[in-house]
């Protein structure tokens, strides 16, 4: 990773504090008490020209009184002093800064412009900023701690990459008490310069990071960020947690970043389409960490056995299972003929398998056996619930031996508090992933199964266009594209769709246009009965909500009604408009045919995005599409 363009940053051998401080309540104070004290061995300046000492360190005047390399320079003080400190940055030939410092585009235009200035210093420097406002950095294994907050993190093996500081902060806390560490833990800030996909780039190949956790409220290079987060997924498990989901987190959201928020639907789109594992809350994303971080466990799929103590936890697990879109595995006729042998007569002969209250460590181990042998499961959930006779302990040795001797994901849930907390040490140690809750087991195992059919997506690659048909008319569709154009429209008419389908070989009903109810009647009699009458107007884009539309003509004498009909309905109800004449079609007629909607949708995050999914006039409200 040495010739990385941010290894400077992940891991300098010297760091600069702007704005060191023997303040305990300030950003530089607590800073530079974190790098001081959390045991980095590269070299560290604290600059402070009002101060011979700061912490007991020597404090330098400026860069000018530092004689050796300075990696990385991290400012610590008010944001109207950055762009001197840039530019004596630039001219020392500093090439990465960090910037804690708030005051930029979040807080208005005048915040915006002085945002500006300093990432044209930046660029003209050729500085890398991570930044600005927000918490630091933090690579526990190097122990370099350069934040304003109060943890230092674990060493361990997931990387957290959050546009929220406090989010960092909470996860942190929340992490130390539950045994969790961290490869690096980096607080983007507004990401003037660096973002998602500088981060993802170097963590992707990182060798102590073996998965990838991100808090995102939105994008600013959407190109960018697919290309990083596709490259990373291949490499490891990538999970988000994206936030703004409903208009008023969006909202909230940009005024946080600045960042621009989009479709919350295209953004689930895109994220399965990389192959990432989306969550919706903190204790899910660590769940599916815990469960992703098992190499063996990330082949899983979706058939699920269920086996517990007790009748009521059980259907609760089936219920969240399906829940989540798990199937239940149906157990095969042999593995049932195996259980009837290993336990008590009263067994539930089912999935979920019920193998009774008092079950012992090693009818737990059996059970467990037989039912990972069984081709048709994909992985198993072992639930206790504490009773008189259970002894949780040797329950989870006994679990443990049987996952140790598959391949296929096991997951626990020791129901209780006290009288399972050692279990749960004893799965945690194993590296067998176990949760308190029911819910949370059940969702760990859909995380594996949603994680990979996303890396199987991710791996397909569209077929040729042209594969078994003749190439298509592109010149043909573009010169009618340009047509509307010129006219300054945005709106295909029907006629106009049909001869772009056309062009990519896409077939079509024959259709014709009318300009009169006797050429109308000309037409249908030369296409043939039954036909369809559509009103013909660029002005109107939806012709059913004003009357345009009529089907299923079977005669003569019905199409000069139909056409006069058609006219005057529009006219009353658009009068404006500017009616081209009445479209005629063959109706097409097909007791298995589905009334289709595609289309295209610009996004502002990500562009074009293609809908497609259920048509006909109640489209908008039965909602039934899917994006890409």
């Amino acid at each position: 990773m040495n010739n990385h363009y941010l290894t400077s940053l992940f891991t300098p051998r010297s760091v600069a504090l702007f704005g060191a401080s023997d303040r305990a309540d300030s950003v530089g104070g607590v800073v530079f008490k974190n790098l001081l004290n959390s045991g980095f061995k590269g070299k560290i300046y604290g600059i402070n020209p009002k101060r011979e000492t700061v912490q007991g360190e020597k404090a330098w005047a400026s860069l000018d009184d530092i004689e050796e390399t300075v990696d990385l320079a991290v400012v610590a003080t008010p944001a109207q002093s950055i762009p001197s400190i840039v530019e004596a940055c630039g001219e020392r030939g500093i090439g990465m800064m960090l910037i804690l410092s708030a005051g930029f585009r979040e807080i208005g235009p005048e915040g915006r412009r002085l945002e500006d200035r300093v990432t044209d210093l930046v660029r003209r420097y050729g500085i890398r900023l991570m930044g600005p406002n927000c918490l630091g950095l933090i690579r526990p294994e190097i122990g370099l701690n350069i934040t304003f907050g109060n943890n230092m993190a674990k060493p361990g093996s997931l990387a957290l990459v959050s546009q929220s500081g406090a989010i960092c902060t909470a996860i942190l806390d929340w992490a130390e008490s539950n045994e969790i560490g961290f490869s690096a833990v980096v607080s983007t800030g507004i990401g003037a310069d660096l973002g998602f996909g500088d981060y993802l780039d170097y963590l992707a190949a990182d060798p102590h990071t073996e998965a990838i956790l991100l808090y995102i409220e939105g994008i600013v290079d959407a190109r960018r960020f697919m290309s990083s987060v596709r490259a990373a997924a291949r490499a490891k498990p990538v999970i988000a947690l994206k936030v703004g989901r409903h208009a008023a987190g969006a909202e909230a959201s940009m005024s946080h970043t600045g960042a621009l928020v989009g479709s919350d639907r295209t953004f689930s789109a895109a994220l399965s389409r990389s192959g990432v594992l989306r969550v919706e809350t903190v204790s899910q994303l660590f769940a599916a960490a815990k469960a992703l971080s098992t190499p063996r466990y990330r082949s899983a799929s979706e058939r699920l056995v269920i086996i517990t103590n007790g009748g009521g936890p059980g259907v609760m697990a089936a219920d969240r299972a399906t829940d989540q879109g798990i199937e239940l595995s149906t157990l095969s006729a042999e593995t049932i003929s195996a259980l009837d042998q290993a336990l008590p007569s009263v067994w539930s002969r089912n999935n979920p398998v019920d193998i009774i209250g008092d079950a012992p460590p090693d009818r737990y181990k059996e059970t467990l056996d037989i039912c990972l042998a069984d081709p048709g499961v994909d992985g198993a959930i072992v639930i206790l619930t504490p009773q008189a006779m259970t002894r949780p302990t040797e329950v989870a040795e006994a679990v443990v031996a049987a996952a140790k001797n598959s391949k296929k994901p096991v997951i626990t849930s020791w129901m209780g508090g006290g009288q399972v907390a050692a279990a749960r040490d004893i799965f945690n140690n194993a590296h067998v992933p176990g949760f308190g809750t029911l819910e949370n087991a059940v969702d760990a195992f859909s995380y594996l199964a949603r994680y990979n059919k996303n890396q199987r997506l991710l791996l397909q690659t569209p077929a040729p266009l042209t594969r078994g048909q003749k190439e298509p008319d592109r010149e043909g569709a573009r010169l009618i594209i340009e047509s509307v154009l010129r006219e300054s429209r945005n709106v295909l008419t029907e006629p106009e769709s049909m001869a772009v389908l056309n062009a990519f070989g896409i077939r079509t009903v024959q259709n014709s246009v009318a300009r009169s109810a006797n050429e109308a009647l000309v037409i249908a009699e030369s296409i043939g009965f039954p036909i369809a009458m559509k009103v013909l107007s660029t002005d109107i884009s939806h012709k059913s909500d004003a009357g345009g539309v009529r089907l299923n003509i079977d005669s003569a004498q019905e199409v000069r009604g139909a056409y006069k009909q058609l006219i005057d309905s529009v006219s009353r109800k658009v009068p404006d408009a500017t009616i081209s004449g009445v479209t005629i079609e063959r109706m097409h007629r097909s007791p298995n045919g589905r009334e289709l909607m595609i289309g295209i949708i610009r996004d502002q995050v990500f562009g074009p995005v293609i809908s497609f999914g259920s048509g006909g006039t109640a489209v908008e409200v039965m909602g039934d599409s899917a994006i890409s």
